[in-house]
């Protein structure tokens, strides 16, 4: 009865989990805590969902007191199941942002340990983000080795069927492929996520990216204008809108957008850059 009641309760929870992860995606943040606030407030888990809203606004809209946040959430306690070791992979991305380099590699393989015993199709592709960049850094050779191919795989099933985090293993999947030349697939799986996801700001810098490695110039220049005229209006001196005007000066070479570089506020944000 007891194993009954702990599955029913895990199966609620990834429920709401959904809603929570479902605003986080649609950018609405404080909708995404409206939410965590109607779950029981004894859940373990809850500071995990809430380290994932923080450093998703933060990857947005670069308010640096997120990051506080969420460490400040995600290091005082302590989840379960499924949970646990996605907080821990969470304080290891928190650790690679703020540039505690042996921190994030500690917390990550931890929490990769965990996902490798585990047979869900989320910790999987989890695991597989873990291992492909751990065997790129261990194996320099000038291809795709076959364990990436394998954890290149596992992140495209993650991707294509889970419920929770399709858009996150969408991302990580985006970058490899973008990495290993494979521009035109890469722009397939954002395109498929912008088709769900309208015009989400952070994806839609991602496709121009992508569509400048390509060769389509004009494209990219087009989606970083209009993005730089969001952000402006949105979070003015953020990362998101630093990052459109270092591409526009990268991409058209003009003065204007190389002048602004040489700013104070850019030179301020300029280590958060990703």
């Amino acid at each position: 009865m007891k194993k009954i009641l702990l599955i029913l309760v895990q199966t609620v929870f990834a429920s709401n989990a959904e809603l929570v992860l479902e605003r986080i995606y649609k950018t609405e943040y404080n909708e995404a805590f409206k939410e965590i606030s109607k779950l029981p407030q004894n859940d373990s888990n809850i500071c995990v969902l809430k380290g994932i809203v923080f450093i998703s606004r933060f990857d947005d809209l670069g308010d640096t007191l997120d990051l506080d946040s969420a460490l400040s959430v995600l290091t005082k306690c302590k989840a379960g199941d499924f949970w646990e070791p996605l907080r821990r992979y969470e304080i290891g991305l928190l650790n690679s942002i703020l540039g505690n380099t042996i921190k994030s590699i500690k917390e990550t393989r931890e929490a990769a340990l965990i996902f490798a015993k585990r047979e869900d199709v989320d910790s999987k592709a989890f695991y597989a983000i873990y291992g492909y960049y751990s065997d790129a850094l261990t194996n320099w050779l000038p291809f795709v080795s076959s364990k990436r191919k394998i954890y290149i795989a596992d992140l495209k099933i993650g991707f294509e069927q889970s419920k929770m985090f399709s858009p996150v293993f969408g991302n990580s999947l985006i970058w490899m492929l973008y990495d290993n030349k494979k521009h035109s697939a890469a722009l397939e799986i954002v395109n498929s996520i912008l088709e769900k996801y309208l015009e989400h700001p952070v994806f839609t810098q991602t496709k121009a990216d992508i569509l400048f490695k390509m060769g389509r110039v004009e494209e990219a220049i087009s989606i970083y204008k209009q993005s730089e005229a969001f952000y402006a209006k949105r979070a003015p001196n953020s990362i998101r809108y630093w990052c459109a005007v270092a591409n526009l000066a990268k991409m058209t070479k003009d003065d204007f957008w190389k002048e602004k570089l040489q700013s104070k506020e850019y030179q301020a944000m300029k280590r958060w850059m990703p």
